[in-house]
């Protein structure tokens, strides 16, 4: 039990990492919300997307699930003593394909809604990890190269998971661009009992929903792992003339030091505030009951990486690759897994050079200046 509820009742057990698992949870307020735990359709360290089912001016689901997903979170719903044709909308966290693969089905069955962050309109045609790998900046460009060279020594691994992700990002993307977005929703709107807080950075379109003296994390605050932070992007000149101007300036919803502006915004809603995450809210057979002062254990996680990184340069230039794989251990960098872990290094050093910490130079080795100008511009966020 948590003090941040007043009822915790396992509707329906799950394996030991919350697969198929329902939850019924009751508010301080009376009102009841019902977590499911529905299964990805790949292996994924993450676990289950939760997704999260209440009243709120009729029926309303917190994100869906992945693509291939759909069957596990109708029965889910079904265990709740609901029917699928009972949602009146479902509000989509933001666009990664575990959390809104299955929204299209749904809204489909349901005949419902679906509610996203505006900029996620804008986006829906593009395979969003299509954005966040094209290289807008020497540095990763870089890490392109280093990905390249690990795939030709590695081609038989590479090309079995690069196989099956392009293969569900495929199905994902041609999915998600029949979606019918009824609603865009921006920071500080409202409906109901309902707040909407823009929190991008780890995705460009991510929402935290607030209710009832809790909030709706997403992939944005997440137990007992750390989300990854987007790396800076720019969009390609067909994007750009599709997205309203107030989101041209990119910095704004991409990158490490946007990210941690975010986490500080949840952190600022307040002790004792619950968070209700998409994963990781059970795992290893236990609950894991968040509040926001989870969002600042991970803001403080990435001061403690970026000084790290720092001390790991010494006083010599170093490479991106050499830093890396100094940080990671090295069952972390198997595969696709080498592509996340430069990514984050990569979001890492860009926050570093912006606050004037390290240079870039142009034979692409990194070279510290011996400053930690970094704690200034974080405690400014």
């Amino acid at each position: 039990m948590t003090s941040q509820f007043r009822d915790v009742i396992t509707v329906r057990a799950g394996d030991s990492d919350g697969n198929r698992m329902v939850v019924r949870l009751e508010t301080e307020q009376g009102r009841r919300i019902y977590a499911i735990g529905v299964p990805q359709d790949n292996d994924s360290r993450t676990g289950p997307t939760w997704a999260y089912l209440f009243e709120n001016n009729g029926m309303t689901m917190i994100d869906a699930g992945a693509t291939g997903s759909y069957r596990h979170l109708a029965d889910g719903v079904e265990a709740t003593g609901y029917q699928v044709r009972d949602i009146e909308r479902v509000l989509i966290t933001h666009g990664h394909q575990d959390h809104d693969g299955a929204a299209g089905q749904l809204a489909q069955e349901a005949e419902a809604e679906i509610w996203a962050h505006d900029i996620y309109t804008h986006l829906l045609q593009y395979n969003p990890w299509d954005i966040q790998r094209n290289p807008s900046s020497p540095l990763q460009r870089e890490m392109q190269r280093v990905v390249n060279a690990d795939r030709v020594s590695n081609s038989a691994e590479a090309a079995r998971q690069s196989t099956g992700y392009a293969d569900r990002q495929r199905r994902y993307v041609e999915t998600r661009r029949r979606f019918q977005v009824s609603r865009s929703v921006r920071d500080d709107d409202s409906s109901g009992d309902l707040g909407f807080m823009h929190a991008p950075g780890h995705s460009p379109d991510e929402i935290c929903v607030t209710l009832d003296g809790l909030v709706f994390t997403g992939d944005h605050v997440l137990p007992e792992i750390t989300p990854h932070p987007t790396t800076k992007a720019r969009f390609s000149p067909e994007i750009r003339n599709k997205v309203p101007l107030h989101y041209h300036c990119e910095d704004d919803i991409y990158g490490l030091e946007t990210y941690l502006r975010s986490l500080r915004l949840i952190a600022n809603l307040g002790e004792g505030v619950a968070v209700l995450p998409a994963h990781r809210f059970f795992s290893k057979g236990k609950f894991n009951f968040e509040t926001t002062e989870r969002a600042e254990d991970i803001l403080q996680h990435h001061v403690v990486r970026l000084g790290r990184i720092l001390h790991r340069m010494g006083t010599e230039p170093t490479s991106l690759e050499h830093i890396t794989r100094g940080v990671f251990a090295r069952r972390k960098l198997i595969g696709g897994n080498l592509y996340m872990a430069l990514s984050e290094i990569v979001a890492h050093i860009e926050l570093l050079e912006d606050a004037g910490d390290l240079e870039v130079r142009e034979d692409m080795s990194l070279r510290s200046r011996g400053s930690e100008n970094f704690r200034d511009v974080i405690a400014k966020l």
